[in-house]
């Protein structure tokens, strides 16, 4: 098997010796355009060493798809005890694990030489890196690039094309809340393009799950990021049960679709029916059935590890002074119950609260119109990164 470093690939050239990730080399190299079709990108595989602070999970993973539901149903009944039960302690996890990457920047080498800031994209839960460039219209990834901002995507741990270790005491978010900061800390560092791209601003981007890493990041580590962009979130977390419990998910070794055949018993799907994604992730008919098809054929998993840490993550981060934008979307259920302006802006009360050291006259927050919990994946889609790549403009003059 053949590596190259992200630096040599750039150029498309192995000639290069300066990495891009300080001697990281990626395997598997592509070279290919954004699915939107206006980036160039370059994507394969890193392997990180990583040390993180996980939590002993004292359950077993649950054998059928009866007791997935079982367990989901003892975890969001009133006064619940099931979660406490099921972790434990402390307990240090170390390895070195395959990350999925995507680096994209603009095609012409004129406005690459511009370009000093990037986007670390950390998508949620049951996504994969192309909910940051689902299609054509539907690219968050073109809309940075076009505007000289680059992006790395990537899978997370237990994800798509990166690694999946153990689901309980592997995949949890203590060890995705390291590995965030490590990209990020390579990424600031970045020689892109044959040097052509020098990277000196890193904004943390992040989507639900990704969402609460990227905030985690930015609570432990606050100097990581210049800036952040939190897509659906809120403190309003009695919504979030009834949305886990309409994706019906189910152990990934038995989806009919056969794509995940092999995996632990601790990696779970949303359920085969499209309706177990409607209900939690979008709002009709504010959005593209086709758009919607596509999304829900890529599906992807979700460690049980990391729903039992995921309240590990949404700690506030007082010492985060940087700005923030918070994007939801307008009818977003997992954070707001469908109508993300009751009792008041819930995107909005949720930037003191997170972080209350924020830079408030950089600040802001946005309800995409008609949308529902994924954003980019909804028509207004072009609003919202409108709004978002605005909000960098103002707060980096990137």
């Amino acid at each position: 098997m053949h590596r190259f470093t992200l630096a040599a690939l750039a150029t498309f050239a192995v000639v290069k010796t300066q990495p891009l990730f300080d001697g990281f080399e990626l395997s598997n190299p592509q070279r290919s355009v954004s699915i939107g079709g206006k980036s160039t990108c370059i994507s394969g595989t890193i392997y990180v060493p990583v040390t993180a602070l996980n939590r002993q999970i004292l359950k077993p993973a649950p054998k059928t798809n009866i007791e997935v539901t079982q367990l989901y149903v003892e975890l969001g009944q009133v006064n619940s005890k099931f979660g406490s039960s099921a972790v434990g302690g402390p307990q240090t996890v170390r390895g070195t694990y395959g990350i999925h990457v995507k680096l994209c920047y603009p095609s012409d080498e004129a406005a690459q030489r511009k370009v000093t800031t990037a986007q670390l994209l950390t998508h949620g839960g049951t996504f994969d890196h192309t909910y940051w460039d689902i299609a054509p219209g539907y690219s968050y990834v073109d809309a940075s690039t076009y505007v000289g901002i680059a992006t790395l995507s990537y899978d997370r741990l237990g994800t798509g094309l990166s690694d999946h270790p153990d689901p309980l005491q592997t995949v949890q978010l203590p060890l995705q809340i390291e590995i965030a900061h490590l990209l990020a800390q390579k990424l600031r560092t970045a020689t892109i393009s044959g040097g052509r791209i020098r990277v000196s601003k890193v904004v943390g981007v992040g989507h639900s799950l990704g969402g609460a890493v990227t905030q985690a990041v930015a609570a432990k580590y606050p100097k990581d990021f210049d800036a952040l962009i939190i897509q659906g979130t809120s403190t309003a977390t009695q919504y979030a049960i009834t949305g886990v419990a309409s994706e019906a998910l189910q152990i990934a070794n038995t989806d009919p679709s056969g794509r995940f055949k092999g995996l632990a018993d601790g990696y779970h799907v949303a359920g085969p029916l499209p309706q177990a994604a409607q209900f939690a992730f979008y709002r009709y008919p504010g959005f593209d059935p086709k758009i919607f098809s596509l999304q829900t054929s890529r599906k992807q998993t979700l460690a049980l590890g990391e729903s039992y840490t995921l309240p590990l993550a949404y700690t506030p981060a007082p010492a985060y002074t940087g700005p923030v934008a918070i994007v939801n979307g307008q009818h977003d259920w997992f954070h707001c119950g469908g109508d993300c302006t009751y009792p008041v802006d819930q995107a909005a009360a949720a930037i003191p609260a997170y972080f209350p050291n924020a830079n408030k006259e950089r600040s802001t927050s946005y309800l995409a119109p008609g949308a529902g919990h994924s954003v980019n994946a909804h028509l207004s889609a072009d609003q919202a990164f409108e709004r978002m790549i605005a909000f960098l403009n103002g707060a980096l003059g990137a």
